[in-house]
C-alpha cells in the first residue's frame, strides 16, 4: 500500500533515454516491476531491512522503477526509484536544515560522510543528463496546488476496488510543459513576477525540463486515497478548480478566479492540518 500521507510527481521516460538503455528494457520486459501503489510499502521494507543502528554507510539497492508498457511498438516508459541517491541526498539536506547537535546525534558522521561522497560523485550512470534522483517528487499531506497545473481533468484515472484504490492524472511531456508555461504567464500578468504560486510553477518548470521530450507525467494522489471515502474520490476536482481559476483570469475575471483559488486553497488547507495533529 501507499505510504498513508504521500502523493507524488513522477516523470516516466523512454528507456532509450538512459544510458544503460538495455538494462532497463530487459525490466520491463520482465514483469517485476511494481505498480506505483505497491511501490511505497516495498521501499520501505527494503530501507528497513538494510538501515541499522550504528548507520555506518548508506545501503546499497537494487535498482528498481516504476514502468508504463506501451506495447511492442514502442519504447517502455520507466521512472527509477533511485533510493540509494535519494536518501544521502535526505540525509545532506537533514544535516544542513537541523542544529548541530542535534544532527550529530541523529545521523552518525560514518553515515554523512557516505552520503556526501554518494552526491559528490554522481556519474549519471542513469541517465544520459540530468541527476539521477530527479523522477519523482513526494509531498505529505497533500498535493501542492503547483502539481495540479500541470494536467487536465480529461486526464484523470480514477479505480476504486477494495484491494487498490487509487486516483492518478497522466499526460504528455510536451502537454504538462505547456500548460504550466500558460499558468505561469496568466498568473504573472495578474500579480506580477514575485507572485508565489507562479515561482512555484516555474520551478516545476524547471525541473521537467531535464527530461526526454516523449516522457510521460504523472500526477499520483498516492497515500490521500486512504483518507478520502468513494464518494469524495468521485467529486475531487481540485485540476479543474486550478484551470477554472486560470481560465477566468485569462477571461480578465480576477474575482471569480480569486474565488475558486481560495476554495481550493482552502479545502487543502483542511487536509494539511492533519499533519499538525498527527
Amino acid at each position: 500500500m501507499y505510504a498513508p500521507n504521500a502523493s507524488y510527481l513522477r516523470v516516466y521516460e523512454p528507456a532509450g533515454a538512459f544510458a544503460d538503455a538495455d538494462y532497463w528494457r530487459a525490466y520491463a520486459a520482465s514483469g517485476r516491476a511494481p505498480e506505483p501503489h505497491e511501490g511505497p510499502k516495498q521501499r520501505r521494507e527494503a530501507l528497513y531491512e538494510r538501515i541499522g543502528w550504528p548507520w555506518r554507510g548508506v545501503p546499497s539497492f537494487g535498482r528498481e522503477a516504476y514502468v508504463i508498457d506501451r506495447g511492442d511498438d514502442a519504447e517502455p516508459l520507466v521512472c527509477p526509484w533511485n533510493l540509494r541517491y535519494r536518501i544521502a541526498q535526505a540525509a545532506l539536506e537533514l544535516r544542513r536544515l537541523t542544529p548541530e547537535p542535534v544532527a550529530e546525534a541523529l545521523i552518525p558522521p560514518d553515515f554523512l560522510a557516505s552520503a556526501a561522497e554518494i552526491v559528490a560523485h554522481d556519474d549519471l550512470t542513469d541517465r544520459h543528463e540530468a541527476p539521477a534522483d530527479a523522477h519523482e517528487q513526494v509531498a505529505s499531506w497533500s498535493v501542492p496546488l503547483r502539481w495540479f497545473t500541470c494536467v487536465r481533468p480529461g486526464d484523470r484515472q480514477l479505480v476504486i476496488h477494495p484491494r487498490a484504490t487509487w486516483l492518478r492524472y497522466r499526460t504528455p511531456m510536451s502537454k504538462a510543459r505547456t500548460q504550466l508555461v500558460v499558468a505561469r504567464n496568466l498568473i504573472r500578468a495578474e500579480f506580477g513576477e514575485d507572485a508565489e504560486l507562479g515561482v512555484a510553477i516555474g520551478e516545476t518548470t524547471e525541473w521537467l525540463e531535464g527530461f526526454h521530450h516523449e516522457s510521460v507525467v504523472e500526477l499520483d494522489y498516492g497515500g490521500l486515497v486512504s483518507r478520502m471515502d468513494y464518494e469524495e474520490l468521485r467529486r475531487e476536482d481540485s485540476v479543474d478548480l486550478t484551470w477554472e481559476a486560470l481560465d477566468r483570469l485569462g477571461a480578465n475575471e480576477p474575482e471569480a478566479a480569486q474565488e475558486c483559488y481560495a476554495r481550493l486553497v482552502e479545502r487543502w488547507r483542511d487536509r494539511r492540518l492533519g499533519e499538525r495533529l498527527n
